[in-house]
Protein backbone atom coordinates (compact mmCIF):
# COMPACT_ATOMS: atom_id res chain seq x y z
CA UNK A 1 0.00 0.00 0.00
CA UNK A 2 1.59 3.41 -0.85
CA UNK A 3 0.07 6.87 0.04
CA UNK A 4 1.18 10.22 -0.82
CA UNK A 5 3.36 12.45 1.20
CA UNK A 6 2.78 16.07 0.35
CA UNK A 7 2.42 19.37 1.76
CA UNK A 8 0.93 22.93 0.53
CA UNK A 9 2.10 26.42 1.84
CA UNK A 10 1.88 30.23 0.66
CA UNK A 11 4.43 30.79 -1.01
CA UNK A 12 6.49 33.97 0.32
CA UNK A 13 6.81 35.94 -2.88
CA UNK A 14 3.33 36.45 -3.69
CA UNK A 15 1.20 34.36 -1.07
CA UNK A 16 -0.07 31.62 -3.43
CA UNK A 17 -0.80 28.30 -2.16
CA UNK A 18 2.04 25.71 -3.93
CA UNK A 19 2.07 21.81 -3.12
CA UNK A 20 5.24 19.76 -3.39
CA UNK A 21 7.38 18.13 -1.00
CA UNK A 22 8.58 19.84 1.68
CA UNK A 23 12.10 20.34 2.91
CA UNK A 24 13.45 22.40 5.48
CA UNK A 25 17.21 23.67 5.51
CA UNK A 26 19.57 26.63 5.69
CA UNK A 27 20.30 29.21 3.22
CA UNK A 28 23.87 28.58 2.18
CA UNK A 29 25.12 32.49 2.09
CA UNK A 30 23.55 33.61 4.56
CA UNK A 31 22.75 30.76 7.00
CA UNK A 32 18.97 31.60 7.17
CA UNK A 33 16.44 28.89 7.86
CA UNK A 34 14.29 28.23 5.14
CA UNK A 35 11.11 26.50 4.64
CA UNK A 36 10.30 25.15 0.52
CA UNK A 37 8.72 22.65 -1.32
CA UNK A 38 10.07 20.84 -4.06
CA UNK A 39 7.48 20.80 -7.01
CA UNK A 40 5.90 17.51 -7.75
CA UNK A 41 7.54 17.05 -11.56
CA UNK A 42 11.26 18.04 -9.78
CA UNK A 43 13.99 18.21 -11.62
CA UNK A 44 17.69 17.37 -11.26
CA UNK A 45 20.50 18.58 -12.66
CA UNK A 46 23.80 16.56 -13.33
CA UNK A 47 25.13 17.77 -9.85
CA UNK A 48 22.08 17.72 -8.05
CA UNK A 49 20.50 20.71 -8.42
CA UNK A 50 17.17 21.37 -8.15
CA UNK A 51 15.52 23.26 -11.25
CA UNK A 52 12.79 25.07 -8.98
CA UNK A 53 11.97 25.24 -5.19
CA UNK A 54 9.72 27.48 -3.92
CA UNK A 55 10.06 29.55 -0.50
CA UNK A 56 7.13 29.37 2.23
CA UNK A 57 6.00 30.73 5.02
CA UNK A 58 6.93 28.19 7.46
CA UNK A 59 3.45 28.83 9.20
CA UNK A 60 1.41 28.31 6.24
CA UNK A 61 3.31 24.62 5.76
CA UNK A 62 -0.05 21.64 5.86
CA UNK A 63 0.61 17.97 4.97
CA UNK A 64 -1.90 16.44 2.83
CA UNK A 65 -4.48 14.10 4.74
CA UNK A 66 -3.99 11.05 2.08
CA UNK A 67 -8.22 11.74 1.68
CA UNK A 68 -9.89 13.30 -1.25
CA UNK A 69 -13.57 14.43 -1.18
CA UNK A 70 -16.08 12.51 -2.85
CA UNK A 71 -18.00 15.09 -4.45
CA UNK A 72 -15.13 16.81 -6.92
CA UNK A 73 -12.08 14.78 -5.68
CA UNK A 74 -10.37 17.38 -3.69
CA UNK A 75 -7.69 16.80 -1.96
CA UNK A 76 -7.80 17.69 2.28
CA UNK A 77 -5.03 19.22 3.66
CA UNK A 78 -3.99 19.89 7.48
CA UNK A 79 -5.76 22.92 8.02
CA UNK A 80 -8.78 22.70 5.77
CA UNK A 81 -12.28 23.63 6.98
CA UNK A 82 -14.66 21.01 6.09
CA UNK A 83 -18.38 20.99 5.95
CA UNK A 84 -19.64 17.66 7.16
CA UNK A 85 -24.20 16.59 5.18
CA UNK A 86 -24.11 20.64 5.69
CA UNK A 87 -24.55 20.06 9.04
CA UNK A 88 -21.70 20.35 11.23
CA UNK A 89 -18.03 21.57 10.23
CA UNK A 90 -14.79 21.45 11.55
CA UNK A 91 -11.08 21.44 11.54
CA UNK A 92 -8.84 19.20 9.92
CA UNK A 93 -5.79 18.97 12.45
CA UNK A 94 -2.79 16.44 12.81
CA UNK A 95 -3.55 14.76 16.30
CA UNK A 96 -0.37 13.74 17.51
CA UNK A 97 -0.88 11.03 20.42
CA UNK A 98 -3.32 9.10 18.18
CA UNK A 99 -0.71 9.48 14.76
CA UNK A 100 -4.39 10.60 12.42
CA UNK A 101 -6.15 13.14 11.01
CA UNK A 102 -8.85 14.01 12.85
CA UNK A 103 -11.46 16.48 12.48
CA UNK A 104 -11.95 19.21 15.58
CA UNK A 105 -15.68 20.47 15.82
CA UNK A 106 -16.00 24.56 15.22
CA UNK A 107 -19.09 23.82 17.28
CA UNK A 108 -17.93 22.62 20.72
CA UNK A 109 -20.97 20.66 21.14
CA UNK A 110 -19.57 18.03 18.54
CA UNK A 111 -16.72 15.50 19.00
CA UNK A 112 -13.66 15.24 17.45
CA UNK A 113 -13.55 12.18 14.81
CA UNK A 114 -11.35 11.14 13.19
CA UNK A 115 -10.73 12.28 9.49
CA UNK A 116 -11.23 8.59 7.57
CA UNK A 117 -14.49 8.43 9.27
CA UNK A 118 -15.91 11.51 8.81
CA UNK A 119 -15.09 11.32 5.01
CA UNK A 120 -16.47 7.57 4.73
CA UNK A 121 -19.94 7.88 3.44
CA UNK A 122 -20.40 11.17 4.50
CA UNK A 123 -21.01 14.10 1.72
CA UNK A 124 -17.83 16.11 2.72
CA UNK A 125 -16.55 19.27 1.22
CA UNK A 126 -13.82 21.69 1.77
CA UNK A 127 -14.87 25.25 2.21
CA UNK A 128 -12.10 27.14 3.42
CA UNK A 129 -8.74 26.96 5.28
CA UNK A 130 -7.64 28.36 8.61
CA UNK A 131 -5.25 30.94 6.96
CA UNK A 132 -7.40 32.20 4.12
CA UNK A 133 -10.93 31.58 6.24
CA UNK A 134 -10.52 32.35 9.83
CA UNK A 135 -13.81 34.09 9.93
CA UNK A 136 -14.99 30.48 9.61
CA UNK A 137 -13.71 29.32 13.16
CA UNK A 138 -16.37 31.56 14.41
CA UNK A 139 -19.24 28.54 14.14
CA UNK A 140 -22.64 29.70 13.86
Amino acid sequence: MSRDILFRGKRTDNGEWVEGYFVKGEWYFDKKEIYALLPLDLCFFPRCEISEWVEVDSKTVCQYAGIRTHKNGRKIFEGDIIKVNDFWTGVVVWEFNDTSFEVEPIDEMEVMECLGVVVNGNKVQVIGNIFDNPELLEGE
